[in-house]
């Protein structure tokens, strides 16, 4: 049985692989494609390893691309590959064999997530607020720190990804209707084939009711609308707060993968809060608390998603986090937490880049039956193997 996360170097952001079904035939998913930079540095050469040797001359399957939700340093990637896909397509004419063929793309757009509610100040708005984040400083125009400028950012890119699919004849969130979303009955299980279930436990319809209320207030309320003069920019200002801190706390989706009698829990940027409140509505927890075999670590490892109860009541034999120390994440506080929630108990953690500060404290902190795995200075992923080991 092959069933393998790998996660690539993806500096801040998240891009990972899912590996499954047997070594003779295995089978892949996409889960995110991280910041720009990513798909050149690792999730393109990576993916051309697999072709080369899986599919000589001819096109890697991709079972299912997924974007867990719009920013920057999970969709950008995934942007670039779609990009990279149409170019092959206009150079052969229609004729050339894609380099990979995606069966489906899971992707929530703002679009999707608002009903169309989109304001038409948005999109130029996320052009000028991602040249500002990138270059790591404050909008010149709005009280946005550069995180949260790209989540504003991610509007646009959303929209173009989206684009990219229709252009590409993608399925476009097949099998799940027209938003990955969890109905208000319980968690949505998916059968992605070849034995792997997924049971999507995030984003909840309640909470993209919430979210599709609160922008509408947000539109409805937004100061000097109708003036002339001021509407653009007060809009502006609106909805760049409202993606900030509604879009990215709410719409993360997140996934239960099931199979061969392993699990891996993938949870994107979600808050810790709001998974608990779909496993224990869904059944999902044992007197509480559910273990699975492999947890990413949501957001990046931040403290702002996650408190004591979370790992309390998800344990896991597996940890997996992506980040490289921008906006400060991994936290110190998060790895106190797990230490803290697991005792003595043995487990892995691992760990996509080294980070100066998180390196002294686990060297002084770790509990002694904690392993800790960082991805080698070379290498494009680090892996957590549930089965057999991966092949290439």
């Amino acid at each position: 049985m092959l069933f393998t996360l790998e996660a690539l170097e993806a500096a801040h952001g998240d891009a990972l692989l899912l590996h499954y079904g047997t070594i003779e035939k295995p089978r892949l998913i996409i889960v995110d494609g991280g910041p720009a930079g990513t798909y050149a540095k690792s999730l393109g050469p990576r993916l051309e390893q697999l072709r080369s040797g899986r599919s000589p001359g001819g096109s890697l399957k991709v079972r299912l691309a997924m974007v867990s939700h719009i920013d920057d340093d999970h969709i950008q990637g995934l942007l670039d590959l779609t990009d990279d896909l149409i170019e092959q397509a206009e150079q052969g004419g229609g004729e050339t064999v894609p380099a990979y063929d995606i069966l489906t793309l899971w992707h929530n757009s703002f679009d999707d997530l608002t009903h169309g509610l989109t304001l038409p100040d948005l999109v130029p708005l996320a052009g000028r607020l991602r040249a500002a984040a990138l270059a790591d400083s404050p909008s010149p125009a709005l009280p946005l720190s550069p995180p949260s400028a790209l989540v504003a950012a991610s509007v646009g890119q959303g929209r173009r990804l989206r684009d990219n699919a229709l252009r590409l004849r993608l399925n476009l969130n097949q099998s799940a209707g027209a938003l990955i979303a969890v109905p208000g009955s319980g968690p949505r299980q998916t059968a992605m084939g070849s034995g792997l279930d997924f049971t999507v436990l995030g984003p909840r319809q309640t909470q993209l009711e919430k979210l599709r209320n609160d922008w509408a207030m947000h539109q409805a309320a937004a100061p000097g609308r109708h003036d002339k003069r001021l509407g653009a920019a007060a809009i502006e200002a609106v909805a760049a707060a409202f993606v900030d801190q509604s879009v990215y706390n709410l719409s993360s989706i997140v996934v239960l993968v099931d199979f061969g009698g392993k699990r891996m829990l993938l949870t994107g940027d979600a808050r810790g809060d709001l998974i608990l409140e779909s496993l224990t509505e869904g059944g999902l927890m044992q007197h509480g608390t559910i273990h699975v075999d492999l947890l990413k670590v949501p957001h990046h490892g931040s403290v702002r998603d996650v408190d004591a109860s979370f790992f309390e009541q998800i344990s896991a034999d597996h940890y997996v986090i992506s980040a490289d120390g921008k906006y400060g994440n991994p936290k110190v506080e998060t790895l106190e937490l797990l230490f803290a929630a697991r005792g003595d108990a043995p487990y892995s953690l691992y760990m996509t880049n080294r980070v100066a500060w998180v390196d002294d404290f686990i060297g002084k902190h770790k509990p002694k039956n904690v392993r800790v795995v960082y991805r080698e200075p070379r290498a494009l992923s680090v892996r957590v193997n549930l089965g057999s080991p991966l092949a290439s």
